[in-house]
């Protein structure tokens, strides 16, 4: 009996461990995402000088997976150059193309940006020299994390989680 007791103690107190562990790392969305201070990121989103990493890529169909820091989006001198993974269905074949839809350049496009809340914005491009996307959109926080959804005009849509950076 004294032996199931102290085994239920020890395991109570490593579950408390373990919660208080998990509950502190999940607490800090107020952290900055990236390496950047909160101020140097909203200055760059300001001044559309930033560079979007993704971390993490979220297809409409089949597994989520995470990536490497290869995979960025950058937005600097009025041009976006785009270079991000694509996983999912295309509703046309596209033959001989071995290239990702997502791994452009575009000068020419639309974009809208609006500040949602304090140290949020919402940035939507729409590229007009480059068919395969319709819309890149933008959901920038200045703690550094970001989420980008692509709709593509032949292809399902991908999403993205990632960080935010000034661009260097």
């Amino acid at each position: 009996m004294k032996k199931n007791l102290q085994y239920s103690f020890n395991s109570s107190l490593l579950l408390v461990v373990f919660i208080s562990i998990l509950l502190s790392n999940c607490s800090s969305s107020k952290q900055t995402a990236s390496d950047a201070s909160n101020a140097a990121i909203a200055e760059a989103i300001n001044k559309n000088e930033w560079v979007f990493t993704a971390n993490y890529v979220i297809p409409q169909s089949g597994r989520s997976r995470t990536t490497n820091s290869l995979y960025t989006v950058t937005y600097s001198d009025n041009k976006f150059l785009v270079s991000l993974p694509y996983f999912g269905k295309a509703y046309t074949a596209s033959i001989g193309s071995s290239q990702s839809p997502l791994d452009f350049k575009s000068s020419d496009f639309e974009i809208n940006k609006e500040m949602k809340k304090q140290g949020e914005w919402a940035i939507t491009v729409k590229p007009k020299d480059y068919s395969e996307v319709q819309t890149l959109n933008f959901t920038l926080y200045e703690n550094g994390s970001a989420d980008l959804g692509v709709t593509l005009t032949n292809r399902s849509p991908i999403s993205f989680r990632g960080t935010v950076s000034p661009k260097k």
